[in-house]
């Protein structure tokens, strides 16, 4: 809905349906009404005039009565509580006379049906991709209660780069919701299609789908043998065609397809010939924000509940006449209370005033800038000028075949423009070429207070990592402040843990030192 494709919404500019005027109604004193955007117009583009940004908002006008008006109120609290990369974020509510009216993203895109027009038959790994975004999104949207949600080809949106984002979900879903049963078989529908590029018919023999899901996957097979086996089985599962029926819950379908995808994702970490390295690099970022958004959904849903309530008692508070009270007034005369005692007590203690200082440059947040292609020199330095601390760098050095990149940053693990705290998580930055040889020379010792980019203090052990997976092994690394670098072949442990290392555990090394080890496959 937030979309300027005109196969799904008609363009409406100059319309003034309800008697609004476009030019003058502004919502809540910040969002300013541009252009109507929807068939119906109840879509329109704003200008967030508080925080400078383009927004979306959706009024709800004709569908909110006074006997829905609480389920409403409700299911609009469980979307502003979302976040989540594959939904349509609800930035904020306004409840006005003539209705309530959601603030949203303002997307660019098209619709997933137009996409698949363009795109024709879609390669199994990018299709495997998008099951688990419709997958990822469907079962967030669950965990929180939103169980109104429609993934039909309509309601997604994806850009230029394969991203998805659901926008029918909740108080946002225009139309028909599905079904578990029916936003499995959705996603079945959509896999064949896309891997075949033929519209799916229900009138179709399930010899002949399986014959022709089969064909398509052949070529998949040339590059993971083992792929064309399990995508099938998914298509075919969500199909209803197995044996065993269809997933029982869209939950049992987003494990699979994630699975899969993360084996794609495995074997894309081996070392590689140099020209393939480079066809790899441009996913490799794509793959970290996968993880690390899996990995913080649980930290999420903290944030979740507290925008949940937030947003309900926003709703609540506008929904009732509003009565004079002097409590703002009391809370008023408190703040300058503490106003005054706070500049006497910074005026009158220099101790008092440096530690405060301190404590917010420890805070401060920054956008983590965009290091590819830097030196380990003016990386540290941009990254000590907004705050972030050296020790919180963790290099690794992989030599690749890449003349533009010698000697310089070709990865980083925390995407350019994510907000980070001064003295927040581990970054790691990966340098085409050797610990010694990534600097150039007189590069050490010009940092400001004769700081060098890697500073090698502390002498150690280096642990021993046999037999460890390779996450244990990568966060062992880590902690003993070590750099580091693997390689997956044949070894005489179980797959996927390490069975040799150098230089041998037990080593006297100082931190810094390049360990590398070996990872059975």
């Amino acid at each position: 809905m937030m979309t300027r494709d005109d196969h799904y919404f008609r363009n409406t500019r100059g319309e003034n349906d309800g008697g609004i005027d476009m030019n003058e109604r502004v919502l809540a004193g910040r969002y300013r009404l541009q252009e109507a955007i929807g068939g119906a117009s109840d879509l329109f583009l704003a200008y967030d005039e508080s925080l400078r940004r383009q927004v979306a908002v959706k009024r709800l006008s004709g569908n909110v009565t006074d006997s829905n008006r609480q389920h409403w109120e409700q299911q609009i609290a469980k979307a502003a509580g979302l976040h989540h990369p594959h939904l349509l974020g609800v930035y904020d509510v306004v409840v006005e006379a003539d209705g309530i009216y959601l603030i949203t993203e303002d997307l660019e895109g098209d619709t997933l049906s137009r996409w698949m027009r363009v795109q024709g038959r879609v390669q199994a790994k990018t299709v495997i991709d998008i099951a688990r975004q419709l997958s990822s999104a469907v079962v967030q949207a669950e965990k929180h209660g939103i169980v109104e949600i429609s993934i039909e080809p309509n309601s997604v949106l994806i850009n230029q780069d394969g991203f998805l984002k659901v926008i029918g979900y909740g108080p946002l879903l225009s139309g028909r919701a599905q079904t578990e049963l029916d936003l499995i078989r959705t996603i079945g529908v959509l896999l064949y299609e896309m891997l075949t590029g033929k519209p799916y018919s229900h009138l179709s023999p399930v010899p002949q789908v399986i014959q022709e899901v089969q064909a398509s996957l052949k070529e998949a097979g040339a590059e993971h043998h083992w792929l064309p086996e399990r995508a099938e089985r998914v298509v075919l599962r969500a199909l209803g065609f197995l044996a065993q029926g269809s997933y029982e819950s869209i939950h049992d379908l987003h494990r699979d397809v994630k699975a899969v995808h993360h084996a794609l994702g495995q074997l894309a970490d081996r070392p590689l010939p140099a020209r393939a390295e480079r066809e790899q690099n441009a996913s490799y970022l794509e793959r970290m924000k996968d993880s690390m958004v899996d990995a913080a959904q649980e930290g999420m849903e903290k944030v979740a509940k507290l925008r949940h309530m937030e947003f309900a008692k926003k709703v609540a508070e506008q929904s009732t006449p509003k009565r004079f009270s002097i409590l703002p007034y009391v809370g008023i005369l408190v703040l300058v209370v503490l106003l005054i005692g706070g500049l006497w007590w910074s005026l009158g203690d220099d101790t008092s005033t440096a530690s405060t200082g301190a404590n917010q440059q420890t805070t401060r947040q920054f956008a983590m800038p965009n290091l590819l292609g830097k030196t380990e020199r003016e990386a540290v330095q941009v990254l000590s000028g907004n705050g972030y601390p050296e020790a919180k760098i963790q290099w690794v050095y992989s030599a690749t075949e890449d003349g533009e990149t010698k000697g310089k940053i070709y990865r980083q693990s925390v995407d350019p423009g994510t907000s980070v705290k001064g003295q927040g998580e581990m970054i790691i930055l990966t340098v085409n070429g050797t610990a010694d040889a990534a600097q150039q020379p007189g590069e050490r010792n010009e940092l400001p207070n004769g700081q060098s980019p890697r500073q090698q203090t502390e002498v150690g052990q280096v642990p021993d990592l046999r037999g460890l997976s390779k996450q244990e092994a990568e966060q062992l690394m880590l902690k003993h402040g070590y750099h580091y670098k693997f390689y997956i072949n044949q070894g005489d442990t179980p797959s996927g843990t390490v069975h040799s290392q150098s230089p041998e555990a037990g080593t006297q090394a100082p931190q810094g030192t390049d360990v590398t080890f070996y990872v059975s496959q």
